[in-house]
């Protein structure tokens, strides 16, 4: 009877303190690679994160931000948010423009290494929604975006792969067509690009390991079967 409190007690305790741990912030996490797509397939291997339409070309850009998540493979993610730097090139339209962020489906390796893709500009810009931002015009100022659910998902299916890179693309939404005057992080002149550009922080609280869910069921069991001890007790003293 004693072994069955003990072990009772023991994993109540364990549950406790995997309760208590609470979430706590990962700190931030800046992108080790960035850079655009044109829609004609087209990418100068730059590190800067210019999207929108040109006036110039008629060309329209996604860009893309990947992130390294190789620190997070005991830990669950349970919020996060991306920050962009501010003084990151200007917003060339003269109203504000809605920056939108979206899933990355395809090969990182093609992503990062590729030339020419339409596949990768038209994957940057599609899928599941990360969130939204509305950039006012002029100079880019620091602004964060809170990620959505499905980039919760995808965060933490990548932190517990073997693959932990994790890219978020982006697309302007507003843009009106090609030869518009509407780019975000546009840079001109002498003027060079962030290299970071952004960051993420998380929310993460520790993913139990396999020896402690053992000693919690363990707990669990031994709780039970101290109730049907008592319960059995009881029923023969009224009988």
């Amino acid at each position: 009877m004693r072994g069955l409190k003990a072990g009772a007690a023991l994993g109540c305790a364990v549950l406790f303190s995997v309760i208590g741990a609470g979430a706590a912030n990962a700190g931030p996490i800046q992108n080790f690679d960035s850079g655009w797509y044109q829609n004609n397939g087209f990418t100068a291997g730059v590190a800067n994160i210019n999207v929108g339409s040109s006036n110039l070309s008629g060309a329209i850009y996604n860009n893309y931000l990947a992130f390294s998540l190789a620190n997070l493979a005991n830990q669950n993610i349970t919020s996060a948010t991306l920050t962009f730097y501010g003084g990151n090139g200007v917003n060339t339209s003269s109203t504000s423009e809605t920056l939108g962020l979206f899933d990355y489906k395809g090969s990182i390796n093609a992503l990062l290494s590729d030339q020419f893709s339409t596949s990768v500009f038209t994957d940057l810009g599609n899928g599941n929604s990360y969130g939204t931002a509305t950039v006012a015009p002029g100079a880019i100022s620091q602004f964060t975006i809170t990620l959505s659910a499905a980039a919760i998902a995808d965060l933490n299916i990548a932190a517990h792969s073997q693959d932990t890179r994790f890219v978020i693309g982006g697309s302007l939404q507003s843009v009106s067509g090609p030869f518009a005057n509407e780019q975000l992080f546009a840079i001109f002149g002498p003027q060079t690009a962030l290299s970071p550009a952004a960051e993420l922080n998380l929310v993460t609280s520790p993913v139990p390991e396999p020896s402690t869910w053992a000693m919690m069921i363990l707990g669990f069991g031994a709780v039970g079967a101290v109730c049907r001890r008592k319960r059995t007790g009881a029923t023969l003293r009224f009988a």
